[in-house]
């Protein structure tokens, strides 16, 4: 079963590229999180899906569905809605299934700071490109912050967290993720979750 699997991430990967050309044409910010993000720093885990967090890009809207209608499912409606509400909306890949979805960039700091922050890596040693991704404290910022909206009930986000903490160890700016962790409401879970990596 692992070479199947293997392969279906390298493909899956091979999607997300493909996207990532297209954005990079049209001179769309974008970077790479969610759990593609958090694999690539911390605790390896095959996912089924990916999140991009992008810049608003209503004056190019028309063009980036026309050049990927072809290739993906993609909604006009979803989309031109996501870019008036600052919410999200998904492609999936016709070949594949695979889907990511696109968050607009909302008003809050956290997300302004992304961009300044983003990682350029590759998705793997596979992988024929860079592309952007966001950083390792953002990543758990952002995580911790989903896990509080799910009721504090996702082991999924949780274990992402802990597997970014565990692994970047002392490599991360706590300085930075400590203040932000705070600005967000966010420290005592970051507490936690740091005394739990430790353990």
């Amino acid at each position: 079963m692992e070479r199947p699997l293997k392969n279906e991430k390298r493909e899956n990967e091979k999607v997300i590229e493909r996207l990532a050309d297209v954005l990079d044409s049209l001179g769309v910010r974008y970077a790479v999180g969610g759990s593609v993000a958090s694999a690539l720093y911390g605790t390896v885990r095959f996912t089924r899906d990916a999140d991009l967090t992008v810049k608003p890009f209503s004056q190019v809207a028309d063009r980036l569905y026309e050049l990927l209608q072809d290739e993906f499912y993609i909604s006009r409606e979803a989309m031109e809605e996501a870019l008036r509400s600052h919410g999200s909306f998904n492609v999936i890949h016709f070949e594949t299934a695979f889907k990511i979805d696109l968050f607009i960039q909302g008003p809050r700091a956290l997300e302004g700071r992304l961009w300044e922050r983003r990682h350029m890596l590759k998705l793997s040693d596979e992988s024929s490109r860079d592309v952007p991704v966001v950083s390792p404290e953002d990543i758990i910022l952002l995580k911790l912050d989903w896990f509080r909206q799910t009721g504090c009930t996702s082991e999924q986000q949780w274990g992402d967290v802990l597997g970014v903490l565990a692994v970047q160890g002392e490599a991360l700016d706590f300085e930075y993720l400590t203040a932000s962790a705070r600005e967000l409401g966010l420290g005592e879970l970051l507490d936690r979750a740091r005394a739990e990596a430790e353990t």
